[in-house]
């Protein structure tokens, strides 16, 4: 297995900045996932650890040994892409062979880490196969199987199920997680998908604008994201925002509304002033009845999902999101009465966004 270690990166194209002082550990046999928006430096960042771009400052260390201007031949690693990168005139045996072949590898070892590597995959029934006579989700089977038969211990996942449909996305998710549990080795794998982050990651790595925002478990970033850009960006249907006003350090007012937070985790002691106040549309309830909890809204849309409904509500003007069952939303009257659960708020400083 491989520690990574990336201190103080710096990549720029000109006077575009992709990578702006990039410092991220990475533990030996952890399931890294980058996350974030097209354009963040997350395809860069794997990129650099892999070798293929150069970076103008900064380290790259697996297990203390400085890798920053190795080759990427040099770094014994093992890289999936999303667009598989498979020879087409060649067998998925040949494709997964073929980095054997141009190191040397004996006919034998070939054969055998070829099929080792199938077995796990569960491809073996393919090997004769050429790339055009396989389904998307099997030529991926293939791209991966040909970065184990290396036996690596560094695996990076460029975006790999970006262009499989809706239920083989699935699949191939459990599929990886599967096969990271089974070889215990470092995989670092990019997406801007949150599903697959959340699915995939024992922790996240959450960019924008070449910055990392928050580094954590998936069940820490959804419930405390360290930044409005976090809790933004990660959980469908989005949190919602509000601006608002602390008043009192459990209270918080929004337009004529006061919204009790009676404990709520302050990260430093808090003053009074202008807010974010955001909160998950699961924790919004609607109460039957006003009490002194609930807050006076008005019904502006419901969005049926199936399992739920989604439905939308103004408060002291401004709009939020309740998720409820289609049971609970059905024949909503026009005024309402939310109730909030203090686990799905967060505090945001409005101008920079810091959690509060």
């Amino acid at each position: 297995m491989t520690r990574v270690r990336i201190e103080n990166l710096v990549r720029s194209y000109g006077a575009h900045a992709v990578l702006k002082d990039i410092s991220l550990d990475i533990a030996d046999g952890e399931f890294l996932v980058l996350l974030g928006p097209s354009g963040c430096g997350k395809s860069t960042l794997l990129s650099a650890i892999a070798g293929l771009d150069q970076v103008q400052a900064g380290r790259i260390l697996f297990d203390d040994r400085d890798v920053t201007r190795l080759e990427p031949s040099a770094r014994e690693i093992g890289m999936v892409f999303q667009s598989y990168a498979l020879y087409p005139t060649m067998t998925a045996r040949a494709n997964m062979a073929f980095a054997l072949r141009v190191v040397g590898a004996s006919r034998a070892e070939q054969e055998e880490r070829v099929r080792w590597a199938a077995d796990l995959l569960q491809i073996g029934h393919l090997l004769d196969r050429k790339p055009g006579q396989l389904s998307g989700g099997q030529r991926q089977r293939v791209a991966i199987g040909r970065s184990l038969v290396r036996k690596a211990r560094l695996f990076l996942f460029d975006e790999p199920l970006s262009n499989l449909d809706a239920k083989l996305r699935t699949e191939m998710r459990n599929e990886i997680k599967a096969l990271h549990e089974r070889l215990g080795v470092t995989f670092v794998f990019v997406t801007h998908d949150q599903i697959e982050a959340m699915t995939l990651a024992t922790r996240i790595a959450v960019m924008d604008a070449g910055v990392i925002q928050q580094v954590d478990t998936p069940d820490e970033i959804y419930r405390r994201p360290a930044t409005r850009f976090v809790a933004d960006f990660v959980g469908a249907p989005a949190m919602s925002f509000l601006e608002g006003e602390l008043v009192a350090p459990d209270r918080v007012r929004i337009g004529e509304n006061t919204v009790a937070v009676p404990d709520y985790a302050w990260r430093s002691a808090p003053r009074t002033g202008s807010v974010v106040f955001g909160v998950r549309p699961e924790r919004v309830s609607v109460a039957p009845v006003p009490g002194t909890a609930t807050v006076a809204a008005r019904l502006r849309g419901i969005e049926p999902h199936g399992a739920d409904t989604l439905v939308w509500a103004e408060l002291s003007g401004q709009r939020l999101s309740a998720r409820l069952t289609p049971e609970a939303a059905a024949g909503l009257p026009q005024s309402l009465h939310l109730d909030f659960e203090i686990e799905g708020v967060s505090l945001f400083d409005p101008d920079s966004g810091a959690r509060l």
